[in-house]
């Protein structure tokens, strides 16, 4: 074997590694973002969920005000600076008595789960529909 023979065979071994080192980074970094997605979605559709069944047009019982206080909280960690800012001013109007709006926070929440999970988008104000007992 001659030294050119070995310098090719170097070569290759370290492309190789080099590529195997690259491909690792690469392969890390988009699991990393995968799992950042997935959590970050089940926070959200558990907020949407929260705030659609729970909260709208409802009497806040003791459970349901630890679980506001709870999904703010998340929302604080997991959501966008304007779901935060929503969430802030739900929980100011809570606090003052005032009228309550969940309509801007669930819309926003349920627009990026649609964009996040590539639905088609919705412009429409969620409906509801609440039977009283």
């Amino acid at each position: 074997m001659n030294v050119a023979d070995l310098i090719k065979n170097f070569l290759t071994i370290v492309i190789a590694v080099l590529g195997w080192i690259i491909a690792h980074h690469y392969s890390s970094k988009r699991d990393r973002r995968n799992k950042k997605r997935e959590i970050i979605t089940a926070h959200l559709i558990k907020a949407y969920i929260v705030l659609a069944n729970d909260f709208t047009q409802r009497e806040l019982q003791e459970e349901t005000k630890a679980k506001l206080e709870l999904l703010i909280g998340e929302l604080q960690l997991f959501g966008s600076q304007k779901q935060i800012d929503l969430a802030e001013k739900l929980a100011q109007d809570i606090h003052s008595g005032g009228r309550v709006n969940f309509d801007e926070l669930v819309n926003d929440i349920r627009n990026e789960l649609r964009n996040e999970l590539e639905l088609q988008p919705i412009q429409e104000d969620i409906f509801w529909i609440r039977y009283k007992n």
